[in-house]
């Protein structure tokens, strides 16, 4: 797809502990809506040569939602910005507006982005990294193991600065396209009927294998993925808790480095509690795994 020449970063606003740069233009897309994402900076001067990076990215079945009306986006931003890290609340293509691989190309665009204005916006380019939850799990661990992958960059927005994140965090996240369940009892998409996973695709993962597989983060695993933290409830009934088992399983075998928390009796969404101690350990492990500045 051919794009217009991203822009600079819009104004900073104050807010609270924070720098807030609004609607940020990632790429103004052809024929879709701009590619945008907010940005978070802790006010104050930052450690070295920056601040270290989360990209958050919004569940959804890749369907549904907005990182600007997210609650747990919300709820990791403050959190976040208070542990001083910079916060991008990055937005992707749904599905029914462009299949798979747009979305990854949207979110590795915004990595670029965030790159290309690193000095700019007081980040540290060295530490970036990811955190979603379900749909933007699968963003996340997909920007953790694909890295600089030439095949898998896009030409979405500014091309030349690196994609690739130093660690990430992934919550509840699908990992193999071909061995998901249909819709739970209870989602919107099994009372009308219809597979997310397919208007994702474009068809039924059965029915398109080899692209099941492309989308599937477990198939692009290697030594050279970046850390991963995964959390994943063992009453999970839309992503079996078998998804991130096999993901962790996939990182070990390939001596990659992935922790994994097993979440007893806790669903696909995390209550408060839950909610607040993975956000703790989300934080530490990504302290330990991006470093001092």
């Amino acid at each position: 797809m051919r794009v217009l020449p991203q822009t600079a970063p819009p104004e900073a606003e104050p807010a609270g502990s924070a720098l807030l740069y609004r609607d940020a233009e990632v790429a103004p897309l052809l024929g879709y809506r701009p590619l945008l994402l907010d940005l978070a900076v802790p006010a104050g001067p930052p450690p070295g040569p920056g601040w270290p990076v989360v990209a958050f990215v919004h569940g959804g079945a890749f369907a549904v939602g907005s990182p600007k009306h997210a609650p747990l986006g919300r709820y990791l931003g403050e959190r976040l910005v208070e542990a001083g890290f910079a916060v991008a609340k990055v937005h992707f293509r749904h599905s029914r507006e462009a299949v798979y691989p747009a979305q990854l190309h949207d979110v590795k665009a915004a990595v670029r982005w965030l790159r290309h204005h690193a000095g700019t916006l007081a980040l540290d380019p060295g530490r970036f990294s990811a955190w979603g939850h379900a749909a933007g799990g699968h963003l996340a661990v997909m920007l953790a193991v694909t890295g600089d992958r030439p095949d898998l960059e896009g030409d979405v927005g500014v091309t030349g600065p690196s994609s690739a994140v130093q660690a990430a965090v992934a919550w509840s996240p699908p990992s193999d396209f071909a061995r998901l369940p249909p819709p739970p009892p209870g989602s919107p998409f099994h009372r009308t009927g219809e597979d997310p996973h397919a208007w994702l695709l474009g068809a039924a993962p059965a029915a398109h294998p080899a692209l099941a597989a492309a989308a599937s983060p477990l198939t692009h695993v290697t030594a050279a993925a970046a850390p991963l933290l995964v959390a994943h409830g063992t009453g999970d009934d839309g992503v079996p808790i078998a998804q991130s088992e096999a993901l962790v399983a996939a990182y070990w075998q390939a001596g990659a480095d992935a922790e994994f928390a097993w979440l007893e009796d806790t669903g696909h969404v995390y209550g408060h509690r839950t909610r607040a101690a993975m956000t703790t350990a989300g934080i530490e492990f990504l302290r330990d795994r991006l470093g001092p500045a």
